[in-house]
């Protein structure tokens, strides 16, 4: 092989032409790191109801992941992405015995008395597709706390930022599933993604809160309705 010839092969990259049918390459790896973020991230995955459906977390699009592992408020990231302003209704907001399933994540027992609130958030121009309910333990909270947040339109996230209050969120586990059933009639998809995490303060558990994400494929992946990326 001439001196040319030989720098000319040294220039083009080495190509390995797959076969018909054979995996990409590097997917085992990004579907086994998958995996493990899954478990590392969302700690009670393993204990997710039978209602929720197993869902890999590379069949959501990116902003749909994001949103699953995200520790901020969803209302912000919802009007960061989409650059339009999302809407928090107050539907229900009412003193209960804590169900046995969200006593065990608050750590007390079954029939604590906690406040169950229920909000809608709709993005300006979108149907109605997403769903919150949570349940609140007051003696864990400021007293002023869930006087202020039952009219609040910036949902729990945004009455904690309001109120300084020191924080954080522990992911439980995730879903798909179906909108709640107290979601009413006019929800714009028969599937959804739901979430499960609980917020700490003083080092214990305060606020346990359920999302719920109505859902639709596209491009082989599920993708949240009404938050495409804006044009321009």
């Amino acid at each position: 092989m001439s001196a040319d010839a030989a720098r000319a092969s040294e220039r083009e990259p080495t190509q390995h032409v797959a076969e018909a049918g054979a995996p990409v390459p590097g997917a085992p790896a990004a579907a086994s790191f998958a995996e493990r973020l899954t478990e590392l991230q969302f700690t009670l995955q393993h204990e997710k109801p039978e209602a929720l459906r197993d869902v890999a977390i590379e069949e959501l699009d990116p902003f749909l992941r994001a949103l699953l592992f995200t520790d901020g408020t969803v209302t912000r990231s919802l009007e960061a992405h989409t650059l339009s302003p999302v809407t928090v209704r107050p539907l229900e907001q009412v003193t209960v015995a804590a169900p046995a399933d969200a006593a065990r994540c608050l750590e007390v027992a079954a029939g604590v008395e906690c406040v169950r609130r229920r909000v809608s958030m709709q993005i300006a121009g979108a149907p109605v597709g997403i769903w919150a309910e949570s349940f609140l333990l007051i003696d864990r909270l400021p007293g002023h706390f869930v006087e202020r947040m039952g009219a609040s339109t910036t949902g729990i996230g945004g009455s904690l930022q309001q109120l300084k209050l020191e924080s954080w969120r522990e992911l439980l586990h995730f879903g798909l599933s179906s909108p709640p059933d107290w979601a009413g009639l006019a929800t714009p998809s028969p599937l959804a993604l739901t979430r499960l995490y609980r917020i700490c303060t003083v080092g214990r558990p305060a606020l346990l809160i359920s999302e719920t994400f109505a859902v639709e494929p596209a491009d082989d992946r599920y993708r949240l309705i009404g938050a495409s990326e804006p044009r321009g």
